[in-house]
């Protein structure tokens, strides 16, 4: 069963998380090239086209043949459509300027891109002149030459679809110097709405441009659709697929980015008719998608290409000092800075992706140092911003996280994520908070203070067990927000690295929703395990400095949870071990955010706490701590599993695989012999079975020089095994008395005989006999403490508990084993029991009114006043229309000050 840690959110509230959009969009289209409109086949089949018309609007559209090519125009025009900017085309003289100045910009050669535009009056070499300027830090010379673009925009004097783009692309880079009201937006989409619809439906420019925008805006979901305009337009456009490789790199689908990358290169080689060919644009998002992932080893080999043949590429450079910073050398990253700012001075760019890869690796101060000198490198440019109030709102710096997006609002009232997370801050500083030694509980006012002001006890027990196996203590009180639903709690972790359904940590921030039942709600958990899993995160990220593995700081959450592993997660991981499919070192990380398959998340929590299981227990418990400290120090994992295990990580993996299969076989799973093989043998032995058969296997096994049970794990049978019956399975306990799948199924066909009745002396003692040989399987203590509960007496009672208590310390979402066990505890005067088990079921259902008044009831009865009089006065707030919890209350209030 998927746990309330593991399981994906269902229910997100879609005015907060369109950003989230792309992420369902882009997996579900893949990477299929859209078909071509049907507008486009029938410009392309017009009968009244000449040749040249053909071959130029064959070109256009990105479907050209090769003798298309053979004019030095039009190779050049396909060149920048495919990202092949050092193509020979673009350094012929019959190529247009506009062409050859713009893969000169692309290429980072600024200057050669000015010179080739000397007297060009186009508004496309208006706006590329303004690129190059602003790239070379000359920003009031860029702002000079957009000033009269802007002013023929806003006379209406423009009339084709190409100036019209041209001049939005020259308000964008207005906007990214001087900032950008309002009015300036509208402007845009309104003029890229007519060039897209009314002057030319066909100018796949206009709907690459539309899609920029939106994106720049974190309007993601519409980008997307964008995108897939502009595809079937021209499926050959590398601009519309790197950006769409960009939002998979952002959501975490790093396979689509990766087939993305696989696909521009493909189309470079057939263009360029050299398979050494690649595409520049796929090793700039495929460097990201290591870099997401906090692996700059692997990014620095997918940039070097482009950095060898561009070596002023803006975009590659500032992604190279990205890669450094991720490397956690803040001295190397200085000097990368430096060279960047010698060829773009005052340029926020280089700045802003260190920051950003620094907050993705959740490295909150130093990404906040850079994002903040980026912002005052251009004090109108939002993206910085918006980051920079991302992250202060994940480290817990409410104010400052106000400030930054409040500033963003004004200069970018139309950015989607800024905006949703400024809704946030707001709502969040109207909480009121409780605190203790070290948490801060922040809640909204109202009835969610009965949970609240219940959590700091029971936090600060999580503290010691948690900081106590870690051996360390967080800096800082660490908050936990207590959203109000899951609406709420949808827009906390937006942008997080993962999907979470109750509970996500940030670090010092640990978000939570509300344990209630409702339709804007996800149900009643058991929050103190919630809650003491991602502290472990929090403890795990402050005492590596946020640097270390995925599978890592989960594993050791699972581990330090204090839950017992569940049947089905038993059976996911034996079944993994068995069929050769345990994720390696690489593929359990990207399982966590990118699950191929539906148990793949399930299976990552599971396999990375058994890893961890396996590494305490036979390197020790301080060796998990002692990874830890390398973490920290910037150590991957390879290296410091060497310096602390003394092996590889791959032969890490391979040790833990050989233990694994031993710790499964005493959980009573992988028996041997295993039922196919008994059962393979009953079938040779039956007199019915076929003849035939008989003969092959026989053949068969003598072939390959196997015992007949040999075959059975390995032949492919074309017939069926005979079916175990219960005249079988006692001949073979005979032989096996202890095998967990003889047991499992003498217990099922005894209890098939009885039916509904109830069990008899031999079905209670083979369910007894089979749970202590599995127990792991809850099956034989349902049916037990079913039978027990039937039955009268003290001696009833008490083995009803003990298998009911099984169940309810596996339970995580429903209190009803608690409840039923405080009612027998009761019955037999174990009022401490009773007053556990009821105090538990109040922990999973905190705002349920019938829970408190049990537990009260139990405390009035044991003379705990403190504890009956908390509950009570809970009940207040819960039932505020019945006057006889205020009656109770104000009786318990007054028999402990007679006391006193």
């Amino acid at each position: 069963m998927t746990t309330p840690l593991m399981r994906a959110s269902a229910f997100i509230l879609l005015v907060f998380l369109v950003a989230l959009a792309p992420l369902s969009l882009v997996r579900a289209q893949g990477v299929r090239t859209p078909d071509l409109a049907e507008n486009v086949l029938r410009a392309l089949e017009a009968p009244y086209l000449t040749p040249e018309e053909g071959a130029d609007l064959r070109t256009f559209h990105g479907v050209w043949r090769p003798e298309d090519l053979e004019s030095p125009r039009r190779r050049a025009q396909a060149a920048l459509i495919v990202g092949a900017y050092d193509d020979p085309a673009l350094a012929n003289p019959d190529a247009a300027a506009e062409d050859r100045a713009e893969a000169a910009l692309q290429r980072g050669d600024l200057e050669e891109s000015l010179e080739l535009l000397v007297g060009a009056a186009s508004i496309r070499a208006r706006r590329i002149r303004a690129e190059a300027l602003e790239g070379l830090g000359r920003f009031e010379e860029a702002d000079a030459a957009i000033g009269p673009i802007a002013s023929e925009l806003a006379r209406q004097r423009t009339t084709s679809a190409e100036d019209l783009v041209e001049g939005v692309r020259a308000l964008i880079i207005r906007a990214r110097i001087n900032g950008q009201p309002a009015s300036d937006y509208h402007l845009m989409m309104s003029l890229l709405a007519r060039a897209r619809d009314e002057l030319d439906r066909l100018y796949w420019p206009a709907n690459l441009t539309e899609a920029q925008l939106l994106h720049a805006k974190d309007n993601n979901a519409e980008a997307v659709r964008a995108i897939e305009d502009v595809l079937r337009l021209n499926p050959s456009c590398a601009q519309a697929w790197a950006l769409r490789a960009e939002l998979s790199v952002d959501f975490f689908d790093f396979d689509t980015a990766t087939a993305i990358g696989e696909k521009l290169d493909a189309l470079s080689q057939r263009f360029a008719d050299d398979d050494d060919a690649f595409s520049p644009l796929a090793d700039l998002f495929m460097a990201r998608v290591w870099l997401r992932q906090s692996e700059p080893d692997l990014a620095e080999p997918d940039l070097a290409p482009t950095l060898a043949h561009f070596p002023k590429m803006r975009r590659a450079l500032a992604l190279r000092c990205a890669i450094e910073a991720i490397r956690y050398d803040i001295d190397k990253t200085e000097a990368c800075l430096e060279e960047y700012d010698a060829l773009s001075p005052g340029s926020p760019n280089a700045l802003f992706a260190v920051g950003k890869a620094l907050s993705s690796a959740r490295q909150y101060e130093q990404a906040a140092n850079f994002l903040e000198r980026a912002a005052a490198r251009q004090e109108n440019w939002p993206p910085p911003l918006v980051e920079l109030g991302l992250l202060e709102l994940q480290s817990g710096r409410d104010a400052r996280a106000a400030s930054a997006l409040r500033r963003v609002a004004e200069l970018d009232p139309f950015n989607v994520r800024a905006s949703n997370s400024l809704v946030l801050i707001e709502e969040l500083l109207t909480y009121d908070t409780i605190e203790s030694e070290h948490f801060i509980v922040r809640f909204q006012p109202g009835v969610d203070r009965v949970m609240a002001q219940d959590m700091l006890a029971p936090l600060e027990a999580i503290h010691t067990i948690v900081s106590t196996a870690i051996d360390h203590e967080p800096s800082q009180k660490t908050v936990i927000e207590l959203m109000p639903d899951h609406q709420w709690f949808a827009v906390r972790i937006t942008g997080m690295p993962a999907l979470h359904t109750i509970a996500a940590a940030t670090g010092p921030v640990i978000a939570m929703e509300a344990p209630k039942i409702g339709p804007r709600h996800q149900g009643e958990y058991d929050w103190i395990r919630v809650i003491r899993h991602e502290y472990v995160h929090t403890v795990t990220l402050s005492r590596t400095n946020n640097r270390i593995p995925h599978w890592f700081t989960e594993a050791a959450a699972v581990y330090l949870e204090g839950s017992q592993r569940d049947y089905n997660t038993c059976r996911l991981l034996v079944n993994a071990l068995e069929t050769d499919s345990l994720f390696d070192m690489d593929e359990i990380n990207i399982a966590f955010v990118r699950p191929k398959k539906a148990s793949d998340r399930s299976q990552a929590y599971a396999q990375g706490h058994w890893m961890y299981e396996h590494m305490v227990e036979r390197f020790g418990a301080d060796a998990p701590l002692k990874l830890m400290d390398l973490y920290a120090q910037g150590l991957r994992e390879d290296q410091a599993m060497q310096s602390v295990l003394g092996i590889s990580s791959e032969d890490f993996l391979t040790t833990f695989k050989e233990w694994a299969r031993a710790q499964a076989h005493t959980w009573g799973m992988l028996q041997e012999p295993s039922m196919r093989e008994l059962r393979f043998e009953a079938t040779l032995n039956d007199d019915e079975a076929r003849a035939e058969a008989r003969l092959a296997l026989a053949k068969f096994s003598r072939g390959l020089g196997l015992r007949v049970s040999g075959v059975a794990s390995r032949a492919s049978l074309s017939f069926d095994l005979i079916s175990p019956t219960a005249e079988l399975v006692e001949g073979w306990l005979q032989e096996h008395p202890d095998h967990a799948d003889l047991l499992e199924l003498r217990a099922i066909f005894t209890l098939r005989d009885l039916g509904d009745e109830s069990l008899t002396p031999e079905a209670v003692r083979q369910l007894e006999e089979y749970a202590s040989v599995r127990f792991v399987d809850p099956m034989p203590h349902r049916r037990l403490a079913r039978y027990f509960l039937k039955q009268e007496g003290e001696e009833a009672a008490r083995r009803a508990i003990e298998h009911l208590d099984y169940l309810d310390v596996r339970e995580q979402n429903s209190p009803v084993y608690a409840v039923e066990i405080a009612r027998l505890a009761r019955s037999l005067n174990d009022l401490d029991l009773a007053a556990a088990k009821a105090t538990r079921a109040t922990q999973i259902a905190p705002f349920d009114a019938g829970r408190r008044e049990a537990v009260a009831t139990i405390a009035l009865l044991r003379k705990d006043y403190e504890t009956a009089e908390r509950h009570i006065a809970a009940l207040v707030e819960l039932e505020p229309d019945r006057d006889i919890h205020k009656k109770r209350l104000a009786r318990l209030r007054a028999l402990r000050e007679n006391a006193n």
